[in-house]
């Protein structure tokens, strides 16, 4: 108890806890919550939340500093955590017992953010009807991925994350001792083919007749960007073999080594769900006259551990497994009118905490009214 009250009269300690900062703190972030919000319509979603809320400063106009989310609610936290050492040295009695619970519920609320926004892992499936997953991919992050060819519906896939790959980055695939080396990564990438007449023997290899790769400038929809690399393989035998690999491209590049086939691709990071994933039917209800869909929904296995039940996931309906959650986000058709389901989900290991704070700050809300009624209520009877 001495060492809180010699904190709490430090100069420091009782600038921080200044209730001015509370309202500019809680008036930046209205501001933000608007900018941001508005933003997403030119900037894309993932882009407006980078620029206002992820970042700690950010550049208005291009040459204006302002403080993002992420600086603002640090701030914010540190000045809570000081109003309330100075309210639990001041109001260190039962009766204040509720605003001191309302403190703990806000700074947990804090915590919440913070543990949500390094923790949570958000990804997507996207399914044609009667196909099945035990995988999501990232939105925004590739990998390298390589397997040994084997059986057609089932194979062991070695990865690494390739995001933020440096030239002369050695990547170790053990299942084929041979490593592979960045020689060129472009986060985002055009590609252009060569007919064979002009294709040369020494040409990097690609399945899909890739044969030039031109960075571009990325854009701020990050999810938007599609990468690209030169790649060289490094054989037992001490052979070295080029892949030009693309992240559009859906057909992996073949390589032999000592007689074995391996399969090189560039795609979306993969998460592995705890859960295999199987659309089996996909309904949509359109405004009468339109081709604009008034609600969507699907039905879908889930199966683990050799159990599995149907469940409908909707617009309203998410599907809520451990620490995962599956939303419906959007549809598509294609010309020979199958149906395709995409689904975004999201792991969030915290996900309870926001629930734990609310509860404990309505819980501090609820002792603080009830103790002032009976406080009013005695001082009455005290009276008469």
């Amino acid at each position: 108890m001495k060492v809180i009250q010699q904190i709490v009269k430090h100069p420091w300690v009782k600038t921080l806890a200044s209730v001015k900062i509370t309202v500019v703190c809680l008036f930046l972030l209205f501001i933000l919550t608007f900018w941001g919000t508005v933003a997403q319509v030119e900037q894309g979603l993932y882009a407006a939340q980078e620029r206002f809320f992820a970042s700690l400063i950010f550049l208005a106009k291009g040459f204006i500093p302002f403080p993002g989310a992420q600086l603002v609610l640090w701030v914010l936290a540190v000045n809570l955590l000081c109003v309330t050492m100075t309210r639990f040295v001041h109001y260190f009695k039962v009766r204040y017992a509720g605003i001191l619970i309302i403190h703990f519920g806000l700074l947990l609320y804090l915590l919440s953010a913070f543990v949500i926004f390094h923790v949570a892992v958000e990804s997507n499936i996207h399914l044609k009807e009667k196909a099945g997953t035990n995988v999501s991919s990232s939105y925004m992050l590739w990998e390298l991925a390589s397997w040994q060819q084997g059986a057609p519906d089932r194979r062991t896939v070695h990865a690494y994350d390739v995001s933020a790959s440096t030239v002369g980055r050695h990547l170790k695939y053990s299942h084929g001792n041979f490593t592979v080396t960045t020689q060129q990564f472009y986060p985002n990438a055009q590609a252009y083919s060569a007919s064979s007449d002009h294709q040369s023997k020494s040409a990097p290899l690609n399945a899909s007749g890739i044969a030039l790769l031109q960075p571009k400038e990325a854009v701020l929809e990050r999810e938007k960007n599609i990468a690209g690399g030169l790649f060289e393989v490094h054989v037992p035998d001490g052979s070295t073999v080029s892949l030009l690999l693309y992240g559009a491209d859906t057909r992996p590049t073949p390589v032999k080594i000592k007689g074995k086939n391996y399969y090189f691709i560039l795609q979306h990071k993969k998460y592995p769900l705890p859960l295999t994933l199987q659309l089996l039917d996909f309904r949509a209800q359109f405004h009468p006259g339109t081709e604009t869909a008034k609600s969507y929904e699907s039905t879908v296995k889930i199966t683990h551990d050799g159990a599995s039940r149907e469940v409908v996931i909707s617009m309203n309906n998410p599907l809520t497994y451990k620490d995962y959650t599956f939303f419906q986000a959007s549809y598509a058709l294609d010309a020979f009118g199958n149906e395709y389901s995409t689904f975004a989900v999201v792991k969030n290991a915290g996900r309870f905490l926001p629930y734990v704070s609310s509860l404990m700050t309505f819980l501090g809300l609820g002792i603080h009214f009830l103790m002032a009624a009976f406080g009013v209520r005695n001082k009455k009877d005290k009276r008469t």
